[in-house]
């Protein structure tokens, strides 16, 4: 146990929270958002305290907007058909229901679970498929029939990431696999916390590195499969500065005129080419950039018996 270890167990540990992959206390903070401190475990997760209390975050909010989802939706399925070509695929927090429909248009049989009535509702009737509006902690064990238990971006939503894995991995048949994008925003300099803008404390309450993604998954009894990293950098940077170009012209129409309608209408028109930039700084640019700084990643894992070989994508 490092000093800083030993000073947070003798000064109320118990408030600053633990690790989920580690179960150590850590008292080096890197970010500070919204009444919560991101704290950095030498495993390499950055993990939010103090642990959000019950009903501090609503699981149907969903930060993302919808673009996030459907843009590169046939990505994510085409790089999942060079593992797992064919069979039936469980999407976990399916939306509205935008990776499931490319499923179902490259043939696979599909379903989901969704926490919002309405996103539920609207991905059933548009998928003609089964779509559960539940939580994943609040669903029965569920059928073990699933060939691909997909989801994006939840692990750093989990209370408890570990029983969540487990719980995904009760859902796959024989040979099944997960399949997943997670961001990697864990043991990077802090300033790129700044250059991001904000993590989202308290609905992200994870942030993972490689190296304790790894961790977690083997306390779940899985194992990375394959992997495709596509690096984060260029496009934070870039849109870091599209924010600050903005923040920049809306000090100057202040300046000059009262805020009115072409004020709102500037946010709207930034906001909208940031949404339609976003998926290519994030992928096409993302999967020739250096291995700095935040990421995402594209994985799959499968049970710790049924693993073999590791290879990347």
């Amino acid at each position: 146990m490092d000093t800083s270890e030993r000073a947070a167990r003798v000064t109320g540990a118990e408030d600053l929270g633990r690790c989920a992959v580690c179960d150590r206390v850590s008292a080096l903070v890197v970010w500070r958002e919204n009444g919560y401190e991101g704290r950095a475990c030498r495993c390499g997760t950055v993990y939010a305290t103090p642990p959000p209390p019950l009903g501090a975050v609503d699981p149907t909010v969903d930060g993302h907007p919808d673009s996030y989802y459907a843009v590169p939706a046939r990505r994510r399925v085409r790089w999942i058909q060079r593992y797992r070509p064919r069979g039936r695929i469980l999407d976990i927090g399916c939306g509205e229901g935008h990776f499931l429909a490319a499923a179902q248009a490259a043939g696979y049989d599909v379903a989901g679970i969704e926490p919002h009535p309405g996103r539920a509702r609207r991905a059933a009737a548009r998928l003609g498929a089964p779509v559960e509006c539940a939580l994943l902690e609040s669903c029965g064990p569920g059928e073990a029939a699933f060939d691909i238990v997909y989801h994006c971006d939840l692990l750093s939503h989990f209370a408890d990431p570990i029983a969540a894995l487990r719980k995904m991995r009760g859902f796959l048949g024989p040979d099944g696999v997960l399949a997943f994008e997670v961001g990697l925003l864990g043991g990077i300099a802090p300033w790129w916390y700044t250059m991001i803008g904000t993590i989202g404390y308290p609905q992200h309450r994870w942030l993972y590195s490689a190296r304790s993604l790894r961790r977690l998954l083997a306390r779940a009894d899985l194992e990375l499969a394959c992997t495709a990293h596509f690096g984060l950098a260029p496009g934070t940077l870039f849109l870091a500065g599209v924010r600050s170009l903005a923040r920049r012209y809306r000090r100057l129409r202040g300046a000059t005129q009262r805020p009115g309608p072409p004020a709102a209408a500037a946010r709207v028109s930034v906001s909208k080419f940031v949404d339609r930039t976003e998926s290519f700084w994030r992928y096409t640019v993302g999967r020739l950039a250096p291995r700095v700084g935040p990421a995402t990643l594209f994985a799959i894992a499968r049970p710790r018996q049924c693993a073999g070989t590791q290879g990347h994508g």
